[in-house]
């Protein structure tokens, strides 16, 4: 008989959590794949009007999809002030082992309409999959 394998899915899994870091207040994530609002969320608070359009409004976009908008000419692309990388999100609580990060690279006239005090929830598992990655650098000269 075969000698079984040592290692397991779960214990590949562990080992790639204890790699994360810890999820801390302050902490800046870069979005590599856009997320929207779940489908549990109604109707009306995951779409929106604008411009006459109705749509369901991405909590945070990745750098693609940004340019697909603008190329489009799409309405969504009045949303970002920043558009040269996937949104910034901050981390602004943790429970449960849970993110809930605030979206830096939105405009503020569209952020006090349409997403007031909205917050992007994020996993070790959103982490791990790669929808965000943890950005170590300062942001402060996309914003300019």
């Amino acid at each position: 008989m075969e000698k079984r394998a040592d290692y397991t899915i779960q214990t590949l899994l562990d080992e790639l959590k204890e790699g994360l870091p810890t999820l801390t207040k302050g902490m800046i994530f870069e979005t590599q794949k856009t997320i929207f609002p779940t489908s549990n969320l109604p109707k009306g608070k995951r779409n929106i009007i604008y411009k006459d359009i109705s749509f369901t409004k991405p909590l945070a976009c990745n750098k693609k999809d940004k340019d697909n908008y603008f190329k489009e000419d799409s309405p969504i692309s009045d949303f970002f002030k920043e558009t040269s990388r996937g949104d910034f999100l901050e981390v602004i609580k943790v429970e449960n082992k849970t993110a809930y990060c605030k979206n830096l690279s939105l405009n503020e006239e569209i952020k006090e309409e349409f997403y007031k005090n909205e917050l992007v929830p994020i996993t070790y598992d959103d982490v791990a999959s790669g929808i965000v990655k943890l950005y170590r650098r300062k942001i402060d000269k996309f914003f300019k």
